[in-house]
C-alpha cells in the first residue's frame, strides 16, 4: 500500500525547518496549489529544491 500521508502548508514548512512563503513559491513552480493538501511526492520534491532530508527524522 502505497502511503496517502498528506500535509499543509504550515506543517510541511515545520517539517522542513524552512519558510512557508518559500515553500509556497516552490509548490507553486511545482505545479502543486498550496492551498490544497500536500501529497508525499510532491512534499519530497520540495524536500529536494530546498536540500532537506526526506522524510525528515522524527524529533
Amino acid at each position: 500500500m502505497v502511503s496517502t500521508e498528506t500535509y499543509d502548508l504550515r506543517e510541511l514548512a515545520k517539517l522542513l525547518n524552512w519558510n512557508p512563503a518559500h515553500c509556497k513559491v516552490i509548490l507553486k513552480q511545482l505545479g502543486a496549489d498550496p492551498n490544497q493538501p500536500i501529497g508525499e511526492d510532491t512534499a519530497a520534491k520540495v524536500a529536494n529544491k530546498v536540500r532537506r532530508p526526506w522524510p525528515p527524522k522524527a524529533a
